[in-house]
């Protein structure tokens, strides 16, 4: 009777070892999954954070640059304010002519 017993239980305990042969790559396969899954999250998180700091470098780029955007606009208005080349002839040739005409009238005047 003891042996009939302890034959049953050697055969269940094959039986279970059987099983657990048959599980342990399964077990292992899950616990890499696993591993991959936190790496993977801790990826996912170092990337949402370099994308919240690279927001936010982006976001001071564009003040910096509607800064130096509106000082080019003042510049061009600047320089759309100073007179051109012909403008600056002209005034010129005004001051020699109008010198001319003076000279030449006080010369008359004074002749007489």
């Amino acid at each position: 009777m003891l042996e009939q017993r302890v034959s049953v239980l050697e055969q269940k305990i094959d039986r279970i070892d059987g099983a657990l042969q048959r599980l342990e790559p399964a077990i292992r396969e899950i616990a890499l999954t696993s591993a991959k899954q936190a790496e993977l999250q801790k990826l996912q998180l170092e990337v949402a954070n370099l994308n919240g700091k690279l927001e936010a470098i982006s976001g001071r780029m564009d003040g910096q640059f509607k800064g130096v955007e509106g000082k080019f606009q003042g510049l061009e208005a600047r320089i759309s304010s100073l007179p051109s080349t012909w403008t600056m002839l002209g005034i010129v040739f005004t001051t020699w002519a109008l010198g001319s005409g003076i000279l030449i009238f006080a010369m008359n005047f004074l002749k007489k």
